[in-house]
């Protein structure tokens, strides 16, 4: 023990050892079950082209993307194959969707058909909030258009139809169109940038159209437009392909 009037001396406390270091995760990263975040951060880049149609999805790489272990990852790939969005081969894991002339055909058919209705339930029942938020979003969707902003004018085009057919009131109908959405997106992105890369803007032109359409609740002309612009695109699409495939 110190003598009377010593002073006590204590060696400073050493601070804990860090742990290692954490990978960090992308923005927007919350707290929700991991592998439900990995999806949501690779669904994102599939639809955004930042994952392109064919890329294999390896889980040791896509693990160091994101800053997980390998399990979340694994998980959330397999929710990308039942999503529609990858495909499994035997022995050599997951790739992003390829674009395919026939798959094209299949899947505008039924967005002709489903976002039809939709557009025709949706004009009948829009008010004119409905026809604003539509036309703000048209004007943000003209304006990427023209700078060549491909990813923000898609991202426009699908928030002014979800306004409309959220008029519907069909929660499962705009549901499904959602996930045909996902699934058309590289042909989405491959139809918008080929558009872009020669400086044409009108390939939004029926926009107008349909918000005039729904302005006077006509659900046949809003239903005529949009089958008109997805046939257009449908067209396009077919022959890009087959010139791509060349």
């Amino acid at each position: 023990m110190p003598g009377q009037g010593e002073s006590v001396r204590t060696e400073p406390e050493q601070a804990p050892t860090p742990p290692a270091a954490v990978p960090t995760r992308p923005p927007g990263v919350v707290a929700a079950p991991l592998a439900e975040q990995v999806f949501d951060t690779l669904r994102g880049w599939i639809v955004n082209g930042q994952l392109p149609p064919g890329r294999r999805l390896a889980v040791r790489e896509l693990s160091e993307m994101v800053g997980t272990s390998a399990m979340p990852v694994r998980e959330a790939v397999r929710g990308l194959v039942e999503a529609g969005l990858a495909v499994h081969e035997p022995y050599k894991g997951a790739r992003v969707r390829g674009l395919d002339v026939g798959e094209l055909e299949h899947a505008y058919d039924v967005r002709i058909l489903l976002e039809g209705e939709s557009a025709r339930l949706g004009a009948v029942a829009a008010g004119p909030d409905v026809v604003a938020r539509m036309q703000e979003h048209w004007l943000l969707l003209e304006e990427a258009a023209r700078v060549g902003d491909v990813t923000e004018a898609l991202r426009r085009d699908e928030l002014l139809l979800d306004e409309l057919y959220t008029a519907t009131g069909n929660d499962v109908l705009s549901e499904i169109i959602h996930g045909l959405w996902d699934r058309c997106r590289p042909y989405k992105v491959l139809w918008a940038s080929d558009a872009a890369s020669r400086g044409d803007v009108h390939i939004w032109h029926y926009k107008p159209e349909l918000i005039a359409a729904v302005d006077v609740n006509d659900g046949a002309a809003a239903e005529q437009v949009l089958r008109r612009s997805y046939t257009a695109a449908k067209s396009s699409l077919r022959a890009l392909l087959t010139r791509v495939s060349r």
